[in-house]
């Protein structure tokens, strides 16, 4: 049984201390689960970016304004809301400012926006762009592309909060 439980120790410990590890080929090992996310290559410059608004304190905290509950970061927002069907949608054209909004809902069922500037965003316009030509390019329309590119940020984000992983 000591050496059963040594096994079980050793192996189960070496899953939980893997650190992530970013690959050449985009592939990202999580530390739960020792398995390879391929994140679209094309993608991830942008969703790094994503992942490192934080805190920003243009805009968090966040606040839901039918119950009150408060995101402080954006690692949190994505981990406690729920992303909706067209959640991000890009509105530069209606003030010619590049403008993208976010859409999740709140735990208590509330749509909650987050938008997105040049000053918050600095890639907004080539992110738009990238996301333009990868619908063009693999003939599928846009909102399936950006609904992709949505889930693997959320991944992403995930994966790498620090305060997720005792950091």
């Amino acid at each position: 049984m000591i050496k059963f439980s040594h096994y079980i120790y050793k192996n189960v410990m070496s899953v939980f201390s893997t650190d992530l590890k970013q690959t050449e080929d985009s592939q990202v090992e999580t530390p739960s689960r020792k398995t390879k996310f391929d994140y679209n290559p094309r993608f991830l410059e942008f969703i790094e970016l994503f992942a490192r608004i934080g805190a920003d304190s243009r805009l968090f905290p966040k606040k839901c304004s039918t119950c009150g509950r408060e995101y402080k970061s954006f690692p949190e927002y994505i981990h406690s809301t729920e992303s909706l069907a067209n959640g991000l949608a890009d509105y530069s054209d209606v003030l010619d400012v590049p403008r993208t909004m976010q859409y999740r809902n709140c735990r208590c069922g509330s749509t909650l926006t987050i938008t997105f500037t040049k000053d918050v965003y600095p890639l907004l316009d080539k992110f738009w762009e990238m996301l333009g030509k990868v619908s063009k390019q693999s003939s599928r329309p846009l909102p399936e592309v950006i609904s992709e590119f949505r889930e693997q940020c959320s991944r992403y984000v995930t994966e790498h909060d620090p305060s997720q992983s005792g950091q």
